[in-house]
């Protein structure tokens, strides 16, 4: 029954409106292309990050009662055959989750560098010469002639020889963002730098005094001649990843953002393994992912479920969450416990959830996890 009502509601707007049904099916015949271009460039980041403290106390400080960290980002890039010829820009940007979290240093700084190595030697000569001549024929008849002739030659010679410096392009560009809550990094290639491969980038932190975890969002996207015809310039590939830091040397923290990240690609393989399934529930024929893009239908499971577990702080609820498989349920629970974790950690999960639904002590050593049917406990029990 709701087959026939989508094929009936789809055949309305194609006789009400057909160009704006040509406009959306071309838009998801676009959709469905950019997807085999975005996969000529793909990326990477270190799941997890130490952070190193430095000055408890400084001028650098922005509160009394915070310190300096510092950690490192190792971002990889890939390109496939050919994409290395459209890609001609590279930026990453981080930014961590809590407010009170300020960017005071990074590095790589801003960069130019030139083909030409030292200075440029320039020679300027300018010459200048004036010619005069005169010449005159006179007589009378009877008496005699007249004649003569007057050159005058004036010549001019000037050289300036100086030293100039050559011109400079453009490969790193660097700087803060959202009022120096996160940091940014653009990179360009040249005939001696390359942006494929693997690149580390530090950045500076000032953190509460009490700040012992966070989780650090960091978006890689490549810019570039878009195909096919490599005219227009925009953006050809973006990869967002979540980055567990902590405080180095603290065994707790060290083991939260382990457990998180192992949680993380736990739910990735789960969303991966039921794919079919879960796109089947969401939609149940083709002609229901048609009538989704004409905003005909609604999927029975959110199209951006997963980007709000993982991307969104806090806990994420939703009704027609229910509808996935039973498995990735599970690996919800598991994933949104540690995350609860790392920003009780931090402290935002005091701000975010009134409520948790784990204990306040962050200081426990063995996490609670889920299996199917019941809830793991520390001594291996259930209830």
């Amino acid at each position: 029954m709701l087959l026939l009502l989508t094929c009936y509601a789809l055949l309305q707007a194609i006789k009400c409106n057909p160009k704006r049904f040509a406009r959306m099916l071309a838009l998801w015949l676009f959709v469905q292309f950019s997807a085999g271009v975005l996969g000529q460039v793909a990326f990477d980041v270190n799941a997890s990050a130490p952070v190193r403290s430095l000055y408890a106390h400084s001028a650098f400080a922005r509160t009394p009662n915070s310190r300096l960290v510092s950690l490192e980002l190792d971002v990889s890039t890939l390109f496939q055959p050919g994409a290395e010829q459209a890609v001609k820009e590279i930026m990453v940007q981080a930014v961590c989750r809590r407010d009170d979290v300020v960017v005071v240093d990074y590095w790589p700084r801003t960069e130019l560098q030139s083909d030409i190595d030292g200075p440029v030697q320039v020679l300027q000569e300018r010459d200048q010469a004036r010619d005069g001549n005169l010449q005159g024929f006179g007589g009378y008849p009877g008496i005699g002639s007249v004649s003569g002739a007057w050159n005058q030659s004036d010549y001019q010679s000037q050289s300036v020889q100086f030293l100039q410096r050559p011109a400079r392009e453009l490969t790193v560009a660097a700087g803060t963002t959202n009022r120096q809550r996160g940091v940014y990094f653009k990179m360009r290639p040249n005939s001696q730098t390359t942006i494929e491969g693997s690149r580390k980038l530090g950045v500076l932190l000032s953190v509460p005094e009490n700040w012992r975890a966070d989780l650090m969002d960091v978006t890689v996207q490549a810019a570039g001649l878009e195909p096919p015809h490599y005219r227009k310039e925009g953006v050809l590939a973006r990869q967002s990843f979540v980055v567990a830091v902590y405080q180095e040397n603290d065994s707790v923290a060290s083991a939260a953002a382990g457990e998180y990240v192992k949680h993380q690609a736990n739910l990735i393989r789960c969303v991966k393994l039921f794919s079919k399934t879960i796109e089947q529930r969401s939609f149940p024929t083709p002609f229901h992912k048609i009538g989704a893009k004409l905003d005909l239908y609604e999927p029975e499971i959110p199209d951006n479920w997963l980007d709000a577990i993982v991307y969104k702080p806090g806990m994420f609820h939703h009704t027609r969450l229910s509808a996935l498989p039973v498995d990735v349920r599970v690996a919800i629970m598991n994933f949104q416990d540690q995350k609860l974790r790392i920003e009780t950690l931090s402290g935002v999960a005091s701000k975010i959830n009134s409520k948790p639904s784990m204990p306040q002590n962050p200081t426990a050593k063995e996490p609670q996890t889920y299996t199917l049917g019941y809830r793991g406990l520390a001594n291996g029990t259930s209830r």
